[in-house]
């Protein structure tokens, strides 16, 4: 049973006082009490209670309590505790009463959440469609660094986004030649770090396809093609719809996270990001792989070898702090 004057849940004071004529200076008692009118739930305890309880009126700020109707007519506002130990108090048709508005109420948000849902059915059909069609996108360019660069090189990427250590060092040395207070000559070798900069764009995306995605959003699109759309819903038929829309918050997730990772995928693919990735690793091979995959990515071709690429890296590194040599940061 809908409430005739239309509003399905009384959320807050004002929607009380617009809805119902309440008599802010009326006092509810036992005896002046006629018949339960409704029950609400507000956001804020800003409802105060009207029951007359030692000799006073409650006046208890509350958040659930009820709408009262007195012998002479008028409506008052009791929470829930004197609802039902005072003013139910040795008396089961009163609780019953207020107890089975509550059930009603409850019943009819319910049906109402899950009917206002499923007009949202399609919608929510084309933002799976939409979700799944993103995810085929990044898996796609996922698949296409992780296939390209060296699996060595994924792995250290992997293993970084995952502790969360982003800046890649490297270390130089300076050589310094003196002599000692007795004029003995040392030689003194001292490391230096030096920061190549952050990796950007690392997520998981280099882990897509273990976060289930695809199953979740094909199985919530089953189930909303099944969900039946006729006018008036069966209580099984509202249980189903309920289940089905539990999905909604987990395809919110899908969808922040799918945006989330195809910004960092162009992150990641900035020419100057990617050949961080030839600062991973001390083996000069793997770098001259690395250096490899990264111009296939970048679409341009190297002007010299890969090794000899390698090389100047290093070289400029070693002319930039005139060191006397140089090593991958443990």
């Amino acid at each position: 049973m809908t409430p005739t004057n239309g509003i399905i849940e009384l959320r807050t004071l004002d929607e009380i006082t617009e809805h119902y004529v309440i008599d802010p200076g009326g006092i509810l008692t036992k005896e002046n009490y006629s018949i339960p009118i409704r029950p609400y739930r507000l956001i804020k305890p800003d409802a105060k209670c009207q029951y007359l309880k030692k000799g006073k009126r409650c006046a208890q700020d509350h958040q659930h309590g009820y709408i009262v109707e007195c012998k002479d007519g008028s409506q008052v506002l009791i929470g829930n505790c004197c609802a039902l130990n005072h003013l139910g108090l040795d008396d089961e048709e009163i609780v019953g009463r207020l107890k089975g508005l509550s059930t009603i109420e409850r019943q009819n948000v319910r049906r109402h959440r899950i009917e206002n849902m499923l007009g949202q059915r399609m919608q929510f059909i084309e933002r799976v469609k939409a979700a799944l069609k993103l995810l085929r996108v990044v898996q796609g360019q996922a698949n296409h660094f992780i296939s390209t660069l060296p699996p060595q090189v994924v792995s250290n990427l992997v293993d970084r986004w995952k502790r969360n250590s982003l800046e890649v060092f490297w270390e130089y040395m300076i050589v310094k030649r003196a002599k000692d207070e007795k004029g003995k000559p040392y030689v003194e070798k001292n490391w230096y770090p030096h920061s190549y900069g952050k990796i950007k764009g690392l997520g998981i995306w280099l882990d897509l396809e273990e976060q289930g995605y695809t199953l979740k959003l094909y199985e919530f699109l089953r189930q909303l093609e099944g969900t039946p759309v006729k006018q008036r819903l069966s209580q099984a038929e509202l249980d189903q719809a309920e289940a089905t829309f539990k999905y909604v918050s987990e395809l919110l997730v899908i969808e922040r996270e799918l945006n989330a990772q195809s910004k960092l995928l162009a992150e990641f693919s900035s020419p100057a990001n990617l050949l961080l990735s030839v600062q991973l690793s001390s083996n000069k091979e793997l770098r001259a792989k690395a250096v490899e995959a990264v111009h296939l990515l970048i679409g341009q071709p190297c002007k010299t070898s890969f090794e000899r690429f390698v090389a100047d890296v290093d070289q400029a590194l070693q002319r930039q702090h005139s060191a006397d040599g140089i090593r991958i940061a443990s």
